[in-house]
C-alpha cells in the first residue's frame, strides 16, 4: 500500500523521484525501491515523507484513507478561522479568494 500510496503523491505533487530523494537526502535509486515496494524505509523518512506530503503516518501505511494531516501552522489557521464571527469568515475568505486569483493569473502566464 505504501508504495502505490508514495507514486500517486508524488504524481498529485508534480515532482519526479530525484526531487523527493533530495528532500529525503536519499538517492533516487533507494527511493525508487520505496516507490516499487523493493525497500522498507527507516521510521524516520517515514516521517520526512508525511511531511513532505502532507499527509498522516497512517495514510501512508494504508491504515486510514483519511489524508488528515495539518501542518502546525495549518491547524493555528483553522483554529482562528472557527474563532471568527461571520464577518471575520467573509473577510478571510474574500481575502484568499483575492490571493488565489493572484496565483491563478501567474500560473497562467
Amino acid at each position: 500500500m505504501i508504495a502505490l500510496r508514495l507514486r500517486q503523491l508524488r504524481e498529485e505533487k508534480g515532482v519526479n523521484q530525484v526531487d523527493v530523494a533530495q528532500h529525503l537526502n536519499i538517492s533516487r535509486v533507494t527511493y525508487s525501491q520505496y516507490e516499487t515496494g523493493k525497500r522498507q524505509m527507516n521510521y524516520e523518512s517515514l516521517d520526512l515523507l508525511a511531511g513532505y506530503f502532507c499527509v498522516s503516518v497512517d495514510y501512508l501505511l494504508g491504515r486510514t484513507d483519511e489524508r488528515g494531516a495539518l501542518r502546525p501552522n495549518e491547524e493555528a489557521l483553522l483554529r482562528s478561522y472557527d474563532l471568527m464571527d461571520e464577518r471575520g469568515r467573509m473577510n478571510v475568505n474574500a481575502t484568499v479568494a483575492h490571493e488565489m486569483s493572484l496565483v491563478q493569473r501567474k500560473e497562467n502566464k
